[in-house]
């Protein structure tokens, strides 16, 4: 799966593609939230992003795809 020109693997638990998930928060202090989670086994991952001291969105894109793509 592509998400934002990045490639996410499929789950390495079970193989199936994952989904993603980007919460945004209309907020000076609640940060943003993205995650990706496989549809069939639950397996999931997520991010913070876009608050002070935390990524901004294309950093935490890449961020979770490398985080899960490891796995």
């Amino acid at each position: 799966m592509t998400f934002n020109d990045v490639e996410f693997k499929a789950c390495p638990r079970c193989g199936v593609e994952p989904k993603m998930e980007d919460v945004r928060e209309r907020s000076l202090t609640k940060p943003n939230a993205m995650s990706v989670k496989c549809p069939a086994c639950g397996m999931s991952n997520s991010i913070a992003w876009g608050s002070m001291d935390l990524p901004p969105f294309r950093q935490a894109v890449a961020m979770l795809a490398d985080s899960w793509n490891s796995r």
